[in-house]
């Protein structure tokens, strides 16, 4: 196994320019999600490193070999697509064993090979069917297993839940973490779903329009977002955010007039600054406590055990939403009182950049 480091990573198709100076640095062993919406340079980035794609600038170091110039072959990576790229005509066992053939390793070794990565992925009863013959998941299983037959320094993964239904993604995000506890490879991987990065990544890199906005644990990205886009990118439903200006005693007023209390910052706001503030809707709190504000149900969505209710304040103001358990007692047009901790509260400038609280979250 090896890491990886990527430095100052730029790609230009024509005059449109999809990587902007990407760098990043993967752990031996580290699995690591790449996020961002579409359009942003992810898939682009792994192709980068693959070697499927040539780099306009910057360098790629796997382990401690420069790779940068390299054929994909010869890079000690696999990569598995969105698509399978299973070969039809082959068999499981001759589709897992195909680059080991290419390769020119000797039978015994690309049979034992290929009997270890189906007992890992518990595929053993279908080595001898065709891809026509399997469901989704089946094919991913093969997918990776090919990846593994190769004993790659480096896993590459492009989407690859993607194509599956819902109940499906969730067993083989299970799969996919079993896998890399098993195996300890090194893992890039790049999905547009957040729940995907956060169930699954040591770290969580997030890309927009070919540069990064931040890198850190999944806790970490949640818990203290950089910016506005990164914390509304992950989490469901997003965070709100409300434009407020800062008053005087430690407080901000609303759009609507009203007022809130903010967090002690450690640099602190002058009065008559725009801000913007943002609450999960997990940490709105529901009840007529100090400092608690009106609002009008506006929409309610049940979702089973949890409801998501979309509160409506005065004059016109944005609504915001709340999700907490769901009683059956909330009703769309009902008055109810809602309070914005504080201590839960995120502040970003004019630029969408946060604005760090003096006490830790």
């Amino acid at each position: 196994m090896a890491g990886l480091s990527i430095r100052g990573a730029r790609k230009n198709f024509g005059e449109t320019e999809v990587l902007k100076g990407v760098s990043i640095d993967v752990a031996d062993g580290e699995f690591t999600v790449i996020v961002g919406p579409s359009g942003c340079g992810k898939s682009t980035l792994l192709r980068v490193v693959a070697g499927l794609e040539e780099l306009t600038g910057g360098s790629i170091v796997i382990g401690d070999r420069d790779v940068t110039a390299l054929p994909p072959s010869e890079r000690g990576i696999a990569m598995v697509f969105q698509s399978y790229a299973l070969y039809p005509h082959l068999t499981v066992r001759e589709n897992m064993a195909f680059g080991l053939k290419i390769a020119k390793a000797a039978k015994p070794e690309i049979d034992d090979a290929v009997r270890r990565a189906a007992g890992i992925l518990n595929i053993e009863a279908l080595l001898d069917r065709k891809p026509a013959a399997l469901s989704g998941g089946q094919r991913q299983r093969v997918a990776i297993g090919r990846a593994i037959v190769r004993r790659p320094q480096i896993f590459l993964f492009d989407e690859p839940l993607s194509n599956l239904d819902a109940d499906l993604r969730v067993r083989m995000r299970y799969e996919f973490a079993s896998l890399h506890r098993t195996l300890g490879t090194t893992t890039l991987y790049v999905t547009h779903d957040q729940v995907e990065a956060m169930t699954l990544a040591d770290r969580i890199i997030v890309l927009r329009d070919g540069r990064i906005e931040q890198v850190g644990s999944p806790r970490e990205l949640y818990a203290r977002p950089a910016n506005i886009f990164v914390a509304q990118f992950l989490g469901t439903p997003r965070m709100n955010i409300l434009a407020a200006v800062v008053a005087d005693g430690g407080r901000a007023e609303l759009a609507d007039g009203r007022s809130i209390a903010l967090p002690p910052l450690t640099a602190p706001l002058a009065p008559g600054t725009l801000v913007s503030v943002g609450i999960r809707p997990e940490d709105i709190r529901i009840g007529d406590v100090p400092g608690a504000l009106a609002f009008t149900i506006g929409f309610v969505e049940r979702l089973g055990g949890l409801v998501t209710v979309h509160l409506q304040g005065g004059g016109g103001s944005e609504p915001i939403a709340c999700q907490l358990r769901d009683d059956g007692a909330l009703r769309e047009g009902e008055k109810i009182v809602a309070l914005l901790p504080p201590e839960h509260l995120h502040l970003f400038d004019t630029e969408g950049r946060a604005l760090r609280s003096g006490e830790p979250e």
